[in-house]
């Protein structure tokens, strides 16, 4: 190839070259243009949780929205965002539905997960517990932990535990939870009980052989000296309330 062909080739490919850079540097600034017709990532946020505060009616939790994605992009909105809480907080997990109706602008909606911590009361075991034994309030005690380490069916008081069995051995400090607790057993099976019928002053009592063993509130069959087999609620006092 000739010199000068080869400068002609050289001077061909500096100009493609050249072209392709300022087209990259348009497509840059144009894109750094476009930013100002997104969403600001932090207003979304922001709207996710003044609605989590909201509902919850108080200020002194600490509320957190998601880390979202800073590459999303959602058409900036002409007017305040829409914020609802779609899944209510429940030990310190929820999820908020944020929305652009769509005046001026496409309609669009997010659902934003939501963090709450605060420091609740909560009910542990004051001392090692063995399995089966029926709860006092000797044995309980209250502390305070952050809401979002915390099983959803925790009790925050005493008075929740007080008169039932626990289910398994627990140590002490251990935090007490709706699983670990059941109402104690009243009845054995083929122990004599007392069935009562009627309501007010009219109260009519007889007695029938437990035919399986029940707890408080828990239904019974019950044999009777007929040999009739009925069914009926165990009450706190042992008695089988049959026919109501």
């Amino acid at each position: 190839m000739t010199a000068p062909r080869l400068a002609t080739r050289r001077a061909t490919q500096a100009a493609l070259v050249g072209i392709l850079t300022l087209a990259a540097g348009a497509l840059t600034l144009g894109a750094a243009g476009a930013d100002t017709e997104w969403q600001p990532i932090e207003t979304i946020r922001a709207a996710a949780v003044a609605a989590t505060r909201a509902s919850l009616g108080k200020t002194k939790a600490a509320v957190e929205a998601a880390a979202l994605d800073p590459r999303l992009k959602l058409p900036a909105c002409a007017q305040p965002l829409e914020a609802r809480v779609e899944r209510e907080v429940r030990s310190g997990q929820g999820t908020v539905a944020v929305a652009c109706a769509g005046a001026g602008a496409e309609p669009w909606r997010l659902f934003v997960p939501v963090r709450v911590v605060e420091e609740v009361g909560v009910v542990v075991a004051r001392r090692g517990l063995a399995a089966g034994a029926v709860l006092s309030a000797d044995d309980l005690d209250v502390r305070t932990l952050a809401s979002t380490s915390l099983p959803l069916d925790y009790l925050s008081d005493p008075a929740q535990a007080i008169g039932l069995t626990l289910k398994r051995t627990l140590p002490a400090g251990t935090l007490l939870a709706g699983a670990a607790l059941e109402t104690p057993q009243l009845i054995e099976r083929g122990a004599l009980v007392t069935l009562v019928s009627g309501t007010g002053t009219v109260r009519v009592k007889s007695e029938g052989v437990a035919l399986e063993a029940a707890r408080r509130n828990g239904r019974l069959r019950v044999k009777t000296p007929s040999g009739r087999i009925v069914e009926g609620v165990v009450e706190a006092s042992g008695e089988v309330r049959v026919g109501t």
